[in-house]
């Protein structure tokens, strides 16, 4: 680019994130991606509880420096006057105010966003929690388990004698990441248009309950749509196939097309117009014997490379599963920087860096740039003195807070 500069999406728009654990920090981590400046505002001595999770580099939680990447930590006792004065003055220049503490948390430190939009009326406040800032759920423990729990998928997922089974990672958080950035991103843009600052009620289990499929079905027709293992309940073939040697592979072939391309390529063309498999509607009905009938035709494959191989020949959609091992070593990952190296903070001794997940929103004008996270407590000199606080009082608060949180 000849040296030119190349704005950030957010470049100079400024966030007090009082954010913990996953889908907060993520969010106010992909608006530091993207330029914003983010100020992690974190509890004396524990920080955020991501600080003291496993794994462990060098004594360090690998998570946190994944998900707090790119902002400059501090350290504030919440309850305490002094530390919500900071946090006013903050508020007079920030653009955003992110928290995910419990509802009503924030109005007893007396920092909810009405108080604060009295002080910037521009301001764009994002509150995440489980299940929202009303309603009778409201109160629910802050756990994207609780979120995958109440919203009917534990329920749609597992084998169909088994009992309901969780999803093999946080769902609730990573869908309530995405909507608070889409939010926030969508507030922004009404700022732009209306000068106004708003706020923003994101619920975890509010995004899982919108991604429940089955749901139109079961309030509409009174239905109880239920688990269907590794299949599809509406669409079929659709799901996980096996076989007898235990490699696994995708095959989704329900199509008008490949449904057809399928039936020759495993010598069954009589199926195609077969009452029990014409359409999917009777697939679904008859699934038990079209699995045996497609993971028979696996077992005649050398291997499930090799079926899988010749059917993406013949324009099916397939693939086979891949563990997480595979996927951290497949090169098209780190080549488009799905997968990458993210810098450590000046803790760290005997590493300089990280192999993790990078940025997955790919700009052509505006990408993402990948920066360090921050030690506990690392800027409190550089920006508490920028909001009020003298160098010889940030040590005195420091060492005062610290105490006070060691005892607890």
């Amino acid at each position: 680019m000849g040296g030119r500069h190349m704005a950030s999406i957010f470049e100079g728009i400024k966030v007090i994130d009082l954010t913990n654990n996953l889908a907060g920090p993520l969010c106010t981590q992909m608006l530091a991606d993207y330029g914003a400046e983010v100020y992690k505002v974190e509890r004396p001595v524990a920080g955020d509880d991501t600080r003291s999770i496993a794994p462990r580099i060098e004594g360090q939680a690998l998570f946190y420096f994944w998900a707090n990447r790119g902002k400059k930590s501090i350290t504030l006792a919440l309850d305490d006057p002094r530390a919500q004065e900071v946090l006013y003055e903050m508020t007079k220049t920030a653009d955003i105010f992110i928290e995910s503490y419990k509802p009503g948390m924030m109005k007893r430190f007396h920092l909810e966003y009405e108080r604060l939009a009295q002080i910037n009326p521009k301001l764009i406040y994002c509150s995440v929690s489980v299940a929202g800032q009303t309603g009778a759920h409201s109160d629910m423990p802050g756990f994207d388990i609780i979120a995958q729990g109440m919203s009917g998928l534990m329920d749609m997922t597992g084998e169909v004698d088994g009992p309901p089974t969780k999803c093999g990672t946080v769902l609730g958080d990573y869908v309530g990441t995405l909507n608070a950035f889409g939010a926030i991103s969508a507030a922004l843009f009404h700022r732009e248009r209306t000068g106004e600052g708003q706020y923003i009620d994101i619920s975890l289990l509010d995004g899982l309950v919108a991604i429940n499929t089955c749901l139109d079905q079961a309030a509409t027709l009174g239905t109880h749509p239920t688990r269907t293992g590794g299949h599809h309940n509406t669409i079929c073939p659709y799901g996980i196939f096996r076989n007898h040697a235990g490699e696994s592979c995708i095959i989704a072939a329900y199509t008008a097309k490949m449904w057809p391309n399928l039936c020759r390529l495993m010598g069954r063309p009589e199926l195609t117009d077969d009452p029990k498999f014409a359409t999917n509607v009777a697939r679904l009905e008859h699934l038990e014997e079209l699995v045996g009938i497609i993971e028979d035709w696996l077992d005649a494959q050398p291997s499930i490379d090799a079926a899988v191989e010749r059917m993406a020949e013949v324009g099916i959609a397939t693939c086979k599963i891949y563990d997480t091992s595979q996927v951290a070593a497949d090169p098209d990952y780190w080549e488009r920087g799905i997968l990458t190296e993210i810098p450590l903070p000046p803790s760290f001794h005997e590493h300089t860096h990280i192999r993790a997940r990078g940025a997955w929103l790919h700009f052509s004008k505006t990408p993402a740039v990948i920066r360090r996270a921050s030690d506990l407590g690392e800027y409190n000199q550089e920006v508490l003195s920028q909001y009020g606080m003298t160098p010889e009082e940030i040590d005195r608060y420091e060492a005062e807070w610290a105490g006070r949180f060691q005892k607890k």
